[in-house]
C-alpha cells in the first residue's frame, strides 16, 4: 500500500498499520506505551478504540509530521486533508526553524544559562548555574539571600525538572541544598541522557507578578509568549499568547496543561477562549472565575517593542519565542528565549493552520513531499 492522502479513517488505520509493521524499531517499547497514554486521556467519547486512533496518529505523523496531541486539540480528526495541510505540523516547525535559524547558534537560547549572560539587564533577577562541588561557594550566598527560588534543568524541555524551592524544605542549610540540588542533577542527566545537551541546573530568583495578571490565577507566573520572526531588519510578532496556570500549580507551561489564549496583536487584549494541549476549552479560568476573552495585556504596546529590541540583537536566529512576565513594579521582564518554540497557540486558539501565512511571511516553502525523506523509508 502507497502511502497516501486520504479522508476515509479505514484506510488511514490500514496505512497506520502497515507503517507500524515497516517499522518495528521504532514502535515499540515504552514509547508506544506513552502514545497509548496520550490518546487515552484525549480521546473523550469517540466510538474509535485506542488502538485505531493510534493507527490514525501514525498515519498523520508520516504524512504531515503532527505529533500525537497535535491530532486532537487541533482537531484534525473532524478535519478534511486539504485542512490538515494548512497547519504547521511538529515536524514542519522543526523543518522551518532550521531555515530560519542558523543551526550553531542556537546555544545562545537553549544554553538557559548564556541567554541570561547576553540579557543579563532584560531579566529583572539574578540567575547563576550549579553543576559541581567548586559552585558552592557562589550558592551558598545566593541561598542566604533568597527564601525561595527556582530550580532549572540545564538542556531540557517542556518544563522537565522545573520546580519552585525554599529554604524551609533544607531545613535552611544551604550546604544540604546544594548537595541535593547536585544529586537531583545526576538522577535528571542519567534519565534524559539522550535529551541533555548542557549539564547542571540554573538557579533563579522567583519573580514578584503584578496584580493585572496574577489576579487570573495568582499561584503561577503567567507568561506572555511573544514570537518574534525577523525579516531582514523587519521583526513581526506571529500570534502572540498568553498562559495561565490551573489548580494552584506554580508551574505554567503547555507541556503541564496550563491554559493558553490567544492575544490580539494591536490592542494587547485576549480575543480567544482558553485551550490546553489535553483539549480542554475554557470560557472562566476553573480557579478564579475570571472571563479569558477581554483580559487587558498591561503596557502592551512597551512589551512589542521590547520583544522587538531583543529580536535584533540576533542575526542569525530569526525566529524566537520570548516568554515575558508582568512584575510587581509595572515592568516587563525576559523569563526566557526559545529558538524552537512551537506554533501550537497561533493554530489552536483559532482552529485554523497558519502554514500559508508563515510561508508567505518568510518568502520560503519547503520543497520535501515528507518530512522523513532521507532518514526512513516507507
Amino acid at each position: 500500500m502507497m502511502l497516501q492522502k486520504t479522508d476515509d479513517l479505514k484506510t488511514q488505520i490500514a496505512m497506520g498499520k502497515e507503517i507500524v509493521s515497516r517499522h518495528p524499531e521504532l514502535y515499540k517499547g515504552e514509547l508506544s506505551q506513552n502514545y497509548l497514554k496520550i490518546i487515552n486521556r484525549l480521546k473523550g467519547d469517540r466510538p474509535l478504540t485506542t488502538e485505531e486512533l493510534f493507527y490514525i496518529a501514525t498515519y498523520n505523523y508520516w504524512m504531515y509530521g503532527f505529533n500525537t496531541k497535535e491530532v486532537f486539540f487541533y482537531g484534525l480528526l473532524d478535519k478534511s486533508e486539504a485542512e490538515k495541510e494548512e497547519f504547521i505540523s511538529y515536524m514542519d516547525r522543526l523543518n522551518y526553524t532550521r531555515h530560519l535559524n542558523k543551526a550553531e547558534d542556537e546555544h545562545f537560547f537553549a544554553n538557559k544559562l548564556e541567554t541570561y549572560q547576553l540579557l543579563r539587564d532584560y531579566y529583572g533577577r539574578k540567575v547563576i548555574h550549579i553543576d559541581a562541588s567548586s559552585d558552592m561557594s557562589e550558592f551558598l550566598e545566593f541561598f542566604s539571600e533568597h527564601e525561595e527560588f527556582m530550580i532549572k534543568p540545564m538542556g531540557l524541555a517542556e518544563s522537565i525538572g522545573v520546580r519552585k524551592a525554599t529554604q524551609k524544605e533544607y531545613g535552611y542549610d544551604g550546604r544540604n541544598a546544594f548537595q541535593t540540588i547536585l544529586s537531583e542533577i545526576g538522577g535528571f542527566e542519567t534519565k534524559y541522557r539522550k535529551n541533555v545537551k548542557y549539564s547542571g541546573v540554573v538557579i533563579e530568583e522567583v519573580i514578584q507578578q503584578g496584580e493585572e495578571l496574577a489576579r487570573v490565577h495568582p499561584a503561577s507566573i503567567n507568561a506572555v509568549r511573544l514570537t518574534t520572526i525577523r525579516c531582514g531588519n523587519e521583526i513581526h510578532i506571529f500570534y502572540p499568547s498568553i498562559r495561565f496556570g490551573m489548580k494552584g500549580e506554580f508551574i505554567c507551561s503547555g507541556a503541564v496543561g496550563s491554559i493558553s489564549v490567544g492575544i490580539n496583536n494591536s490592542t494587547g487584549i485576549t480575543e480567544t477562549e482558553g485551550y490546553t494541549e489535553w483539549n480542554e476549552h475554557y470560557v472562566v479560568h476553573p480557579d478564579t472565575g475570571i472571563l479569558i476573552k477581554g483580559i487587558l495585556i498591561p503596557k502592551w504596546d512597551e512589551l512589542c517593542s521590547l520583544a522587538k529590541e531583543l529580536a535584533l540583537r540576533f542575526d542569525t536566529i530569526r525566529y524566537i519565542g520570548w516568554d515575558f512576565a508582568f512584575t510587581a513594579d509595572e515592568k516587563w521582564v525576559v523569563i526566557e528565549g526559545n529558538e524552537n518554540a512551537d506554533f501550537a497557540g497561533a493554530q489552536m486558539h483559532y482552529q485554523r493552520g497558519r502554514l500559508k501565512e508563515l510561508q508567505q511571511l518568510i518568502g520560503w516553502k519547503s520543497e520535501k513531499e515528507f518530512w522523513w525523506e532521507g532518514k526512513y523509508t516507507y
